[in-house]
């Protein structure tokens, strides 16, 4: 899906805000079907921001990365 509009400054924070809590939670959770879930919710955030030209580098960390999933 193409279109013309942009995230404001307040949206792209408060989504940014979104993805760094669902990786912390997607870090710690145990039950299979919610990570799952989150794991999902990460990559269709990850490919919605790259097509905002939002860089994620800064605030991409694998899920499970040092909590011992």
């Amino acid at each position: 899906m193409t279109n013309d509009s942009s995230l404001t400054p307040e949206q792209r924070d408060r989504l940014l805000e979104s993805y760094r809590t669902l990786v912390d939670l997607a870090g710690t959770c145990r039950v299979p079907a919610v990570f799952a879930a989150l794991r999902g919710a990460l990559a269709e955030l990850r490919v919605a921001l790259d097509g905002q030209g939002v860089e994620l580098d800064d605030y991409y960390r694998p899920v499970g990365a040092g909590a011992g999933n």
